[in-house]
């Protein structure tokens, strides 16, 4: 499920970036940006907590404390859909 989740995220991106950088859709430009801020926000808001306790608490590595909480965002948005 995971993987079904990420391959959506990254087509979402994908067309959101397109549509703020192509001139010829400067309605949904707005849109896009607001997809984009939202979704970062939204990312930092689960994403960056449970990093700083897997780096911190429980003292792993770097990229294994990353990898944990893009594994628990992703996660719970495959809860959430």
């Amino acid at each position: 499920m995971r993987s079904e989740v990420l391959a959506v995220w990254l087509l979402i991106n994908a067309l959101a970036l397109f549509l703020v950088l192509n001139p010829w859709f400067m309605d949904w430009a707005s849109q896009a940006i607001v997809l984009l801020v939202l979704e970062a926000v939204f990312f930092i808001v689960i994403g960056l907590p449970v990093f700083l306790h897997h780096f911190f608490r429980k003292k792993k590595p770097f990229m294994r404390s990353l990898s944990d909480s893009v594994q628990s965002v992703l996660d719970f948005l495959a809860g959430w859909v």
